[in-house]
């Protein structure tokens, strides 16, 4: 093990997160076995560079998560923008467990919408605040950038070999789920994530047409991990290596004593038949002393066929001294050692969520035996057994793998069979409505479901009295909520659910919006495509106030002049040559962005005076093809009729609509 005092800079899981610089993130898929709400908003911080008010202002879902149903539902109101998808209640679950633990990340360049970046990371550990404070756990990451695609060597299109592969899990995975939540906004196909999500899938066909080789990421959708093991190892030529480790955070439940466990054996013998393990080697297992399930009964069988049992490790030159962690991690390492070198030669790395169990590593998936299991072969080259004198320390296999050999496991005494993975009781599947818009006439207002809903459902108000049915919705009573409650019967069994609510600027679950002047809503539509400050959320004064944001909430100078015709004229200017210059790509959101924004300023005094003094429309001059970039000019575009849809709503909130044009004679 090294010693070393001084720690290796590597990121955690949730590090991996992180949006390259000038770059945030677009849209991404999770899928696990398991998820918490403090690694996701940490990860969603750090994805989308946006705070958790920040997400929850914007109203938009930038991470799509597809967990096993056994895991609590995760609600947008306590993770702003991770939309966790339900499963489908009407569909027989294909796996035993979803276990395979994968992310796919699209980041998008902040000034250069045209350049992205995809990374994929494949991890042994949950998406999980325990995974980043008590586990031992890997993961394996690469990055393809749009840049490569001009010029595709042969890595990065291995690179793109396993981003297919990985997507090909993913959307297999999402057809089990319901994904109405990522439509949820009521603005139609132009959605705000429908958008983003469309954007993350070309970046994954660009990447496929370049894909070459035998992608490195594999599953047991068909064949389980152990079958196409050998396979992935002989992609580098058939050669017998003299070592192998092996570790698990679970092994299988003790059975009968004095057997060895199936699969660990399994393995040895099928690396042996395939050629790629000499009949000799020098085979360790590492474990969690106190929690090894049936390794516990089986030291001396194991022994007795050449495995040395070894308790896991924590490297100290990645975690520092004295720090006590659990293996997690499930993992495979073998290599060649000879005479005096220190070169792990031939070496090559299995890493992924497959447990050495048979639901893990040695059945295919299935709905009684089978777990969905995810993991990648790696081949790593400039390893060192030690840490010498030139060794730089991430090439030493002892800090990269939680391995060690100075000790062993001698007496089975010193091992407990400890408890096995969790039994979980509790079952999510999506509700029978997974969004409610949201309706207002005057003091009426109503909730009405997103999409048709075959169900009969009942609606709580806060009270958790029932809702009165109208012939579209339900009726709500009170200020409008960012989700409610619903309750159903589900094979007689009552079932209840908090759905999210969409207002009518297509957010979702989104904070409430503060009332703001002309001049901040410029400050606001001049930071496009980011969303307010935090200092600019109102959510918890309420935001009432018509003179909400006149400072600019950045410290910012009001515009030049007092005069509200000047002060509007620079608005209607400003907005014209922001509008003009942006990527068509961008159009949707940036109508959205005007109609929420404008909306805000509603109440304004400089919107009362063009109305009630000088009973003009002060936005008619957006209407004109110089205020319009070229691909909107006309209503006979899509985007055109986007934007000419949006400006007639923009008018109806401010009553303006059917009075003067700018410059029209009375």
């Amino acid at each position: 093990m090294n010693r070393n005092s001084k720690t290796l800079s590597t990121p955690s899981l949730a590090g991996h997160f992180d949006a390259p610089e000038d770059y945030a993130g677009c849209f991404g898929w999770l899928c696990g076995y398991s998820a918490d709400a403090l690694f996701l908003d940490d990860a969603a911080t750090r994805f989308t560079r946006l705070t958790n008010r920040q997400r929850a202002h914007q109203g938009r879902i930038e991470l799509a998560v597809m967990l096993d149903p056994g895991n609590p539902h995760i609600s947008l109101q306590d993770v702003p923008g991770v939309g966790h998808l339900g499963m489908k209640a009407n569909e027989n679950k294909p796996f035993r467990l979803l276990h395979a633990k994968v992310a796919l990340l699209g980041f998008r360049h902040q000034d250069n919408r045209g350049k992205w970046q995809l990374r994929l990371l494949v991890s042994t550990g949950n998406w999980t605040r325990q995974t980043l404070e008590e586990s031992l756990d890997l993961v394996w990451r690469i990055d393809v950038t749009s840049a490569s695609l001009n010029d595709p060597n042969a890595e990065f299109r291995q690179n793109c070999s396993d981003i297919k592969a990985a997507w090909e899990l993913l959307a297999w995975i999402e057809q089990c789920y319901e994904t109405g939540l990522l439509r949820a906004d009521g603005k139609g196909p132009l959605s705000g994530t429908m958008q983003a999500r469309q954007q993350i899938r070309q970046w994954i066909d660009a990447c496929a047409e370049k894909a070459e080789g035998q992608p490195r990421v594999f599953d047991n959708r068909n064949r389980s991990l152990l079958e196409q093991l050998p396979e992935k190892i002989q992609t580098k030529g058939e050669v017998r290596r003299n070592y192998l480790a092996m570790g698990s955070g679970f092994y299988e439940a003790p059975t009968v004593p004095g057997t060895s466990p199936e699969v660990p054996v399994a393995i040895i013998d099928s690396l042996r038949k395939g050629r790629l393990l000499t009949t000799r080697a020098d085979v360790d297992l590492y474990v969690n002393p106190m929690a090894c399930q049936a390794i516990a009964t089986a030291v001396q069988p194991l022994q007795a066929r050449g495995v040395t049992i070894r308790p896991a490790t924590v490297p100290q030159t990645v975690f520092g001294e004295n720090v006590q962690r659990n293996l997690h991690a499930k993992f495979l390492f073998s290599a060649n050692h000879r005479g005096n070198s220190n070169n792990c030669a031939s070496a090559w790395v299995y890493l992924g969520s497959g447990n050495l169990t048979h639901p893990g590593f040695f059945n295919p998936v299935s709905t009684s035996s089978g777990n969905l299991e995810a993991g990648v072969v790696l081949f790593p080259s400039a390893l060192c057994w030690q840490k010498n004198g030139t060794t730089q320390d991430d090439r030493v296999v002892t800090n990269l793998l939680p391995i060690q050999w100075d000790e062993v496991v001698a007496d089975p005494t010193s091992l407990a069979a400890g408890s096995g993975m969790e039994q979980r009781d509790s079952y999510y599947v999506a509700p029978p409505v997974v969004w409610f818009t949201w309706h207002e006439a005057g003091e009426v207002h109503e909730l009405r479901p997103g999409e048709p809903c075959a169900v009969d459902i009942q609606v709580l108000n806060a009270a958790g009295a029932t809702c009165p049915k109208t012939e579209t919705g339900f009726q709500w009573r009170e200020a409008q909520p960012r989700h409610v409650r619903i309750r159903w019967q589900a094979n007689g069994q009552p079932m209840e659910a908090l759905i999210p609510i969409v207002d009518q600027y297509g957010r979702i679950a989104a904070t409430k919006l503060p009332a703001i002047d002309i001049v901040e809503a410029w400050w606001q539509l001049a930071d496009f495509p980011l969303p307010p400050n935090e200092d600019e959320d109102e959510e918890e004064t309420g935001g009432d106030s018509e003179s909400a944001g006149k400072e600019g909430g950045k410290g910012r100078a009001a515009a030049t002049g007092d005069y509200p015709i000047r002060q509007m004229m620079e608005l209607i200017e400003r907005i014209a040559a922001k509008q003009t210059g942006i990527d068509q790509l961008d159009w949707p959101f940036w109508c959205n962005c005007l109609e929420q924004i404008l909306g805000q300023a509603r109440k304004s005094g400089h919107v009362a005076y063009f109305r009630d003094e000088l009973r003009l429309n002060p936005l008619s001059p957006l209407r004109h093809e110089p205020f319009r970039p070229s691909y909107a000019e006309t209503c006979a575009t899509e985007p055109g009729k986007l934007y000419d849809d949006t400006l007639d709503r923009i008018e109806a909130s401010w009553q303006v609509e059917g009075l003067s044009a700018i410059g029209e004679l009375k």
